[in-house]
């Protein structure tokens, strides 16, 4: 099969201890090479699964992550996000985005196709609304206290700073429910926008 977005490529830095990994489309398969080592990669039929997944930190709270999971055993993975310093990512979501739309077009067109799921695992996500549940009660714990002791002023700032998150962590939740899709048809809210 032609495609029209013949080596179509993608690089960052996923941190400060690293150099840049580039990811390749070819016509059979999936490479990458890091600064100073050797090309690797994985031909399509040997992909087993494909998750995208809304993977915020507290530095780059618009990350987007993309793993590729192999049928013989292990992964590789990219994010719209590369490092550039102390605290400082640059967005590479065009590039990124791009780059994911070309190679969901390639492992479209291969049989079998490869699993495409989005968002957290079923434990993942499970865990992550026990720890929202366990972080709102802890909010609502610490302001009784403030309220009935006349807690100190650290403790407010720090409520303000989790509060801050708070919507984050919502958006993390909306974007992070499992599902499967199609890779004619990516989520949209599994890419990022701007």
């Amino acid at each position: 099969m032609n495609f029209p977005d013949t080596d179509v490529s993608y690089a960052f830095r996923p941190n400060a201890f690293g150099g840049t990994r580039t990811y390749q489309l070819t016509v059979d398969a999936l490479t990458w090479t890091d600064e100073g080592h050797p090309l690797d990669g994985v031909f399509f039929d040997d992909i087993a699964e494909v998750r995208l997944a809304y993977a915020p930190s507290r530095i780059a709270r618009n990350r987007y992550r993309t793993q590729v999971i192999f049928r013989p055993g292990g992964m590789t993975e990219f994010t719209n996000m590369s490092y550039a310093g102390f605290a400082d990512f640059e967005d590479r979501s065009d590039d990124y985005a791009a780059f994911v739309r070309a190679l969901h077009r390639r492992l479209a067109a291969i049989d079998p196709q490869p699993a495409f799921r989005k968002g957290s695992s079923v434990a993942g996500y499970l865990a992550s609304i026990l720890i929202t549940v366990l972080i709102f009660a802890g909010l609502v714990v610490a302001a009784l206290m403030l309220f009935n002791w006349g807690g100190p002023w650290i403790a407010i700032v720090k409520i303000a700073i989790i509060l801050f998150f708070i919507p984050t962590l919502l958006r993390y939740l909306r974007r992070s429910t499992p599902a499967t899709y199609d890779p004619r048809d990516l989520p949209a809210d599994a890419l990022p926008s701007r």
